[in-house]
């Protein structure tokens, strides 16, 4: 896919007057820029924690002004001294960034996302990075123990402050357990079924920030931690796009970035009905920020409908995960006048294989247990 050229800087509606801009994330012509952007300006997925025993754990604040000039600094900034995105790295294509000469490059999206943050946290304004990446590692009898890590540690340069950060970037699928007990975040699951939102917060707050606070933590940091904060961002989807009340009562941001997930036939019926849009299938490298693609990369309904139906019903013996996984698909719409061509999303979401449902309301109402 060749990158978009056309301004998109203005955003027009119908009738001529601007409309509300977009926001960086998802207008930037650059898939480096959007990426970067969407790590650091997106709206978090949570407004509060609210489990009453956090520890003293509370989500991230960065000091008063970063963001505003962050933004306007990448808004600005030639892409080329960006990191790389993730489709690229998959490429070969590199980055030889300074900050990271020789640094191993991971192919895993929560690992970029970390990789995105920690570029943004030295180059933003109003803060010192300190420390990324850090094992906490402990001596005993028998030798060596690691404790953990610690993703990113800096200090305020406003109010001198030293702040711990946990960074994490999930995707859940929200599923409803009828009249059984009530799932609270559990309810939120990864479309592998691997890990859940409530799994993931609880092993952050309990496991990894109260690292930071440890004797050898102090002692490798050289200093203490005065606040310790969960930076967790994402996106959640709902059956058919149907956001349930009473999500504030989990801690769950009014502004949060959600999506649908439908069965392949309740998609399609729903998407004859979208006039004026195309599809693509949205691998796990674009899943961060919002897609912007030429036509020649879309797909209409049908054909769509028709190869996941195939997917879904691969006999080979070997092919498991392709018969059980969720697809990410993206609704889209034209970019504007001013980049004929060119398709913008519109809405995102998963479509879930036969069985899908049954399997992910099991894993809901599993016991609790904390995963990494």
């Amino acid at each position: 896919m060749r990158e978009l050229r056309p301004d998109l800087s203005l955003n027009h509606g119908g009738n001529g007057v601007h409309a509300p801009a977009l926001p960086l994330w998802r207008q930037a012509q650059s898939p480096r820029t959007r990426d970067l952007a969407w790590c650091t300006l997106s709206p978090p997925l949570l407004e509060s924690l609210s489990d009453a025993g956090n520890g003293g754990a509370g989500l991230a604040r960065w000091p008063a002004g970063t963001l505003s000039a962050w933004e306007h600094w990448l808004d600005q900034a030639d892409p080329a001294v960006l990191p790389a995105t993730i489709a690229e790295l998959a490429d070969g294509i590199t980055d030889a960034l300074p900050e990271e000469p020789g640094r191993a490059r991971s192919l895993r999206l929560g690992r970029h996302a970390e990789r995105l943050l920690h570029f943004a946290l030295r180059h933003a304004q109003g803060l010192e990075l300190l420390a990324a990446n850090v094992p906490v590692r402990r001596a005993h009898g028998h030798g060596i123990q690691t404790l953990g890590e610690l993703d990113f540690v800096w200090r305020d340069q406003g109010s001198g402050e030293v702040v711990h950060w946990e960074m994490a970037a999930k995707f859940y699928l929200m599923v409803d357990a009828g009249a059984r007990q009530p799932l609270g975040l559990r309810g939120f699951v990864g479309p592998n079924l691997v890990d859940r939102l409530g799994d993931k917060l609880d092993h952050i707050v309990r496991r990894q920030l109260p690292l930071a606070r440890t004797a050898e933590a102090r002692v490798l940091l050289n200093r203490s931690v005065d606040r310790s904060e969960v930076y967790l961002l994402g996106w959640l989807f709902y059956r058919d796009g149907q956001v349930p009340q009473g999500l504030d009562r989990l801690g769950i941001a009014g502004n949060h970035l959600h999506g649908w997930w439908s069965t392949l036939d309740d998609w399609f019926a729903r998407a004859r009905q979208a006039s004026g849009t195309r599809w693509c299938r949205l691998p796990r490298t674009g899943w961060l920020s919002g897609a912007l693609l030429e036509e020649g990369d879309t797909e209409a309904a049908e054909s769509l409908r028709e190869a996941l139906a195939e997917r879904f019903a691969d006999p080979h013996r070997d092919h498991g995960w392709r018969r059980e996984s969720p697809v990410m698909l993206c609704e889209l719409e034209p970019a504007g006048a001013q980049a004929p061509g060119w398709w913008r999303e519109r809405s995102r979401g998963f479509v879930v294989p036969p069985g899908w449902e049954d399997r992910a309301r099991g894993r809901a109402i599993e016991p609790s247990d904390t995963v990494g």
